[in-house]
């Protein structure tokens, strides 16, 4: 009788073990896929144009853009070059020097307007030469090596990009800077 209750013990265990792992795993749960927040994909580039009086440069560079319709934004990378070397007679400046330019961005609506922010991530590395006229000969009077970065936050207007570029002109101790978004529809 004994063993006759063991047996059904060990019977019921073995039943109830087979239903607990039969049970089918239930799928993970998939978050849905985010939505799409522009109608359009974009490709197009960002401009950095450079300029200085004195000494006189004028220098552009530009990076490749994509923006795809969840309003995700890439960026490639660059590099502006600039050699300057001018007097007035009195004074002569020699800058050279580079712009690393790594831009991040994002995508923003601002009242139903689609916009682009860019942070510009630009890194500057110059030696800048300072000379005065003796009389006779230039000489120096300083000889520096500045670097600096550039991180200003600047928002794009998407439509303006696709027109005729969206425009945003800054004034640093380095020279003037116009920051220009220039976009296309990719359908």
């Amino acid at each position: 009788m004994i063993s006759n209750k063991i047996f059904l013990i060990f019977i019921i265990s073995l039943i109830t073990l087979q239903l607990s792992c039969s049970k089918e795993e239930e799928d993970p749960v998939v978050p849905p896929p985010p939505p799409e927040v522009l109608s359009n994909n974009y490709s197009g580039f960002l401009q950095l144009h450079f300029t200085n009086t004195f000494p006189a440069f004028d220098e552009t560079a530009q990076v490749d853009v994509d923006i795809d319709k969840y309003g995700n934004v890439t960026f490639g990378t660059g590099t502006l070059t600039y050699n300057a070397d001018d007097n007035n007679g009195q004074s002569r400046i020699v800058r050279n020097g580079t712009i690393q330019l790594n831009p991040t961005g994002y995508y923003f609506d601002n009242n139903g307007e689609d916009y682009i922010g860019v942070d510009e991530n630009a890194t500057i590395n110059e030696n800048m030469i300072v000379y005065y006229w003796d009389g006779s000969q230039w000489v120096e009077a300083i000889n520096e090596n500045i670097t600096n970065t550039w991180h200003g936050g600047y928002a794009f207007s998407i439509d303006d990009a696709v027109i005729n570029g969206s425009i945003i002109q800054v004034v640093t101790a380095q020279g003037s800077a116009a920051w220009g978004l220039y976009l296309v529809v990719i359908p």
